[in-house]
């Protein structure tokens, strides 16, 4: 007899809506009523020195057809120094609250939009203040994703010289045909002159970011991508799979008929699948349902899969970014006007926020841990007094019925049909009220 799912059943084809799970609870929970709680939160002494930094930078030289995040293409450098002022200015408004005193920076992540996007002495005044208001004398990691079109050695040696351990190169494709498509600037050649301009600089730790599903893709383009990425013999290989967002060119162009249909989910698990079997035989270790890591051993994502993943404190800069603060998730509202206004007149630019519960802080492990595949049963027993098995017994059951998952040795472990659906399977695991709602 079987168990009522309370998984949904992935599409089969690629239609508008959010699949892809980054937190927990979903962000169209966090309100404008909570941010008290964040406030409470800062006027605290930290639980434990450990912090993480995130800064957003939302500049580009073109907004890709498929982007859906909040970005500025081809602003001019007086604007660029506007923002870079106004982050280093938030930065200044947290250092006073005890949540700030004594903490010791574990990792820093520039995303975007383009950080490359800066100039080199943007780059270096940016860091260099940073530095300033918040030392980075325990900096483990820190990663600066680029786009390959923007990527200078200059840039990369900037880097190199104010301590970024880790460069992320936006690839998506390296086919013309499919980055053309894609609305991308960047050709293969400059995908591959910033590949080998990062191993000029010095850099060991480079990630190269694919896409899976872009328009034009066929199996035969997508396998020649995999083959040349294997063949630069990047220390981690991430992949994601197209999502189609109601804010982004390409859902417009779907919408007007002026853009054929995309390749289906199934067909983007399967490429996906194609390119960690082409990756292990190479060598490389799956580490996640998107990344593939060429020496495990000496290899570590500390941002992410150590830190923000195990609930760890996250202080988020910029325009629209999220961080994390004594359990008490928040974002910045997402206006470059209303970013700026609010920090030149004083006021942390903090749009929404959500107090978790200690339901929903458990929950919240297990989505972003089950992204690696592998819950450690002990893990979940010390923090949080739980035996997963148990508490989430219906939801284990129905995933082993259907060949998703094991439980065996300590472990709750993803096969690889349920590593190639992880984001349609972590709704499972919220609790009823944040299930068929809307993610954002």
């Amino acid at each position: 007899m079987t168990t009522p799912s309370p998984f949904s059943t992935p599409p089969v084809e690629t239609t508008v809506g959010n699949y892809f799970v980054s937190n927990y609870p979903p962000f169209s929970t966090w309100n404008e009523d909570q941010i008290p709680g964040l406030q409470e939160a800062l006027s605290r002494p930290p639980p434990h020195p450990d912090l993480c930094l995130y800064v957003h930078v939302p500049f580009c030289q073109e907004r890709c057809r498929y982007c859906y995040f909040r970005v500025y293409p081809r602003r001019q450098p007086q604007t660029v120094d506007l923002y870079i002022d106004a982050v280093l200015r938030e930065l200044e408004m947290y250092r006073p609250f005890p949540a700030l005193e004594g903490r010791r920076l574990k990792a820093v992540y520039f995303g975007g939009g383009s950080p490359s996007y800066l100039t080199s002495g943007q780059i270096r005044r940016c860091l260099r203040g940073l530095q300033e208001r918040l030392p980075w004398t325990e900096v483990q990691e820190c990663t600066f994703e680029c786009e390959p079109t923007t990527v200078t050695l200059e840039k990369l040696q900037a880097l190199k010289d104010l301590g970024a351990t880790r460069v992320s190169l936006g690839f998506q494709s390296l086919s013309d045909r499919v980055l053309e498509a894609s609305g991308r600037r960047a050709r293969v050649e400059d995908c591959l002159r910033a590949y080998r301009l990062a191993r000029k600089a010095g850099f060991q730790e480079i990630n190269l970011d694919l896409l899976a599903g872009l328009p034009d893709e066929t199996a035969e383009s997508w396998m020649e991508t995999i083959e040349a990425v294997v063949g630069l013999a990047p220390e981690c290989v991430t992949i994601y799979q197209l999502e189609l967002t109601y804010n982004s060119r390409l859902f417009a162009g779907l919408r007007a008929g002026s853009q054929g249909a995309l390749p289906s989910w199934p067909t983007k698990r399967q490429w996906v699948g194609d390119a960690f079997r082409n990756l292990e035989e190479a060598g490389y270790t799956i580490g996640s349902g998107y990344m593939a890591i060429r020496n495990p051993g000496s290899w570590r994502f500390v941002y992410t899969v150590e830190h923000f993943w195990h609930g760890g404190e996250l202080l988020a800069l910029g325009e629209s970014s999220f961080g994390h603060l004594y359990g008490v998730h928040y974002q910045n509202v997402d206006q470059f006007v209303e970013y700026i206004g609010r920090v030149k007149s004083g006021r942390l630019p903090v749009r929404r926020a959500r107090r978790l519960s200690a339901e929903e802080k458990l929950r919240r492990e297990v989505v972003l841990l089950l992204k690696t595949g592998i819950l450690q049963i002990d893990y979940f027993r010390s923090k949080f007094n739980v035996d997963i098995r148990e508490k989430f017994e219906p939801q284990l059951r129905r995933l082993q019925e259907e060949k998703m998952l094991v439980v065996e040795d300590g472990t709750v472990a993803l096969t690889r049909a349920g590593l190639l659906s992880v984001d349609w399977l972590l709704p499972g695991f919220y609790l009823p009220e944040h299930r068929g709602i809307r993610y954002t």
